[in-house]
């Protein structure tokens, strides 16, 4: 074989310092870019309970948004973890005013009723027809 001399001398050196392995997450605090985040939003679970104890059916839907309060903050989305819990707590006087209404409604229909069967006078309670002679003590001879 014969040398052929050739261009290439010793391999070239990487520039710069090698890429540091990854560090642990963020800290749930702590913005990746190092600036502080805010504080997490509140997570308005007792609206949510009072949604639960008031109008059950807008309880799933509140302790849905109750419970991704603190897992959307912590990914990052300060917006959506916001709007979760504002939406807890609208979902939980919802149910107050939907309780309200329908109690309201529930006192005008018994007031209603109450006030027909007064008018229609005594309607005969509590009198068969066995006191004082009546009609009922007649028929069977006494």
């Amino acid at each position: 074989m014969t040398d052929v001399p050739t261009a290439a001398g010793p391999p070239p050196e990487p520039a710069g310092p090698p890429p540091e392995p990854a560090g642990p997450p963020p800290e749930p605090g702590v913005a990746p870019s190092g600036a502080p985040r805010p504080a997490p939003p509140p997570h308005n679970a007792g609206w949510a309970v009072v949604s639960l104890l008031f109008f059950w059916p807008l309880a799933f839907s509140a302790f849905t948004h109750a419970f991704n309060v603190y897992p959307l903050w912590a990914a990052g989305n300060i917006a959506e973890a916001q709007h979760a819990s504002d939406r807890v707590r609208r979902l939980g006087q919802l149910s107050l005013w939907i309780f309200g209404g329908l109690l309201l409604l529930g006192v005008i229909l018994y007031t209603i009723i109450l006030v027909v069967v007064l008018m229609q006078g005594d309607m005969g309670w509590g009198h068969h027809g066995y006191e004082h002679g009546g009609y009922a003590m007649r028929s069977l001879g006494f």
